[in-house]
């Protein structure tokens, strides 16, 4: 219940801010000012019971909070400084919600299987659906 509840208190934080209209990208494996996964990762992943996780769509990143998909791009959220990296294993996506950045890192375990850190606190193991 813990975990939810922080989820929740993170996810509404990210309507505080304003929006950054830059939609440029730069070279190699790292784009910026948009989300791009790479993708090995686009899909929805949840943990066992489906109430948390990701989703990600060709040009947006989603979070799955008590079962409810909200994306940033599909919901036009106010985010800013979007930059990620690309791998073939690893997808590292960094964003500003007002002055607080949030970092998430996602690990390839396997081909139905990937590894969240968020800010530096590992959340655990989430199952592609």
């Amino acid at each position: 219940m813990k975990k939810a509840i922080l989820l929740l208190v993170a996810f509404v934080g990210m309507f505080a801010c304003g929006k950054d209209d830059n939609n440029g990208t730069e070279g190699g494996d790292i784009s910026t000012a948009r989300f791009m996964p790479p993708k090995w990762i686009q899909g929805s992943w949840t943990t066992n019971n489906k109430q948390f996780g990701y989703a990600f769509k060709t040009d947006d990143f989603c979070q799955i909070t008590l079962g409810n998909t909200n994306c940033f791009k599909e919901k036009n959220l106010p985010v800013t400084n979007i930059k990620d990296l690309k791998t073939n294993n690893t997808y590292k996506v960094s964003y500003k919600i007002g002055s607080s950045e949030q970092v998430f890192v996602f690990e390839k375990e396997g081909d139905k299987k990937i590894r969240v850190t968020h800010n530096g606190r590992v959340e655990g193991s989430y199952t592609k659906q």
